[in-house]
């Protein structure tokens, strides 16, 4: 089978990765902000097409990667693609898996083609699509914030790119619950529960962020003084070596997923308590409290969720791929950004955001890989 970049291994995925996003960061910003200020409507359109221009490379790039480009790539290869060819009824998949429903929902639409390429873009463009549309609407169409540096702004995570070649489930979950996050926050129940529902079908761990955000629903009339304890008090047990591994019933419940946080074998992946995780979620829990207009219901609702989705993340540091765990988290730090910058600072909000989409790239894939 023929593959795009069928040499290149996912050093060179993630090289090439990096500069694209460091060119749509620096000069995309830089475009967008200049618009702006000279012409709204080009600025609107600008925003929009350089953003799809964004989207649409990211999928072809990693839509039609080899196999070697990422672990679970090589693993879903064999697993999925080849078992599932093999099967003499498509129907069979979701009885010989038994994994995700959304993800043997595209087992069942796709394998059929027998083409893997096909399989994986498939993939790429179910995930970016819907974080496209995610961004699109949670930024009102670039009338509240850069949609463009917004995307950005989570692209230039370093679980993003993750996500498109490795964490495959994982990310697919992540652009439903954004959308149940923001319908939550919008007290559109009924849209909130449907995407919940969906990205729960593409990754059980999903019963977190669901906790995490009943949790900062059903808290929003408790003061924001209680969760910033309840933070510090989950911070000191996570670094007295309490962790959801040593709750056994976890064992017992949901799907293969969440019986993984009772994890208690070996791996070579680092465990234990993880102080530049801790930092790291602090410093931007710090600059949400310092920045944000803590009388606007939706900062607070976001808020309250980081700091449950933090709790959750430091409680699983005793098991392996916790990073998993954390992305519930770090999902929302450009959402918290956009909207504060839009609610706290409406004349230069886009400056702040600018500025703020290039520090978020800076310390992600500059400054933190040298440390």
């Amino acid at each position: 089978m023929n593959y795009f970049f069928k040499n290149f291994t996912t050093a060179d995925y993630f090289v090439i990765y990096s500069w694209l996003l460091f060119l749509f960061v620096f000069f995309g910003s830089l475009i967008v902000r200049h618009l702006y200020t000279k012409n709204k409507t080009l600025y609107l359109i600008s925003d929009r097409n350089i953003l799809i221009s964004f989207v649409t490379i990211i999928i072809f790039l990693c839509g039609t990667r080899g196999i070697k480009i990422g672990t679970d790539t090589w693993n879903y290869h064999f697993f999925y693609f080849l078992q599932g060819t093999r099967l003499n009824n498509p129907f069979e998949i979701f009885s010989f898996f038994e994994t995700d429903l959304m993800f043997e929902l595209i087992m069942f639409l796709i394998l059929p083609f027998k083409n893997f390429t096909i399989f994986t873009l498939a993939i790429s463009i179910i995930f970016n699509v819907s974080m496209y549309k995610f961004v699109r609407k949670f930024t009102n169409d670039g009338y509240s914030g850069s949609s463009l540096l917004m995307f950005l702004m989570i692209a230039s995570s370093f679980v993003f790119f993750t996500h498109q070649v490795n964490t495959i489930r994982n990310g697919l979950a992540v652009p439903f619950v954004l959308f149940g996050i923001y319908y939550m926050d919008s007290k559109n129940y009924k849209k909130a529960f449907l995407f919940l529902l969906l990205a729960y079908f593409c990754h059980g761990t999903v019963l977190i962020p669901i906790a995490c955000i009943l949790g900062a629903h059903f808290g929003q009339k408790l003061k924001l003084n209680y969760f910033i304890l309840f933070y510090i008090l989950g911070i000191g047990l996570a670094a007295a070596g309490f962790g959801f591994n040593k709750v056994a019933f976890l064992a017992s419940i949901g799907t293969e997923d969440v019986q993984s946080l009772y994890f208690q074998g070996e791996t070579n992946y680092r465990i234990g308590f993880r102080p530049d995780f801790v930092i790291y979620n602090s410093l931007f829990l710090f600059l949400f409290i310092k920045l944000g207009n803590l009388k606007n219901d939706t900062t607070l609702f976001l808020i309250k969720y980081f700091v449950f989705s933090s709790i959750v993340f430091f409680w699983n540091f005793n098991i392996p791929y916790s990073d998993r765990i954390g992305v519930y988290s770090w999902i929302v730090i450009p959402l918290l950004f956009t909207h504060i910058m839009v609610n706290s600072f409406p004349k230069k909000s886009l400056h702040y955001i600018t500025l703020f989409t290039i520090g978020y790239f800076s310390l992600n894939y500059i400054v933190l890989p040298f440390i």
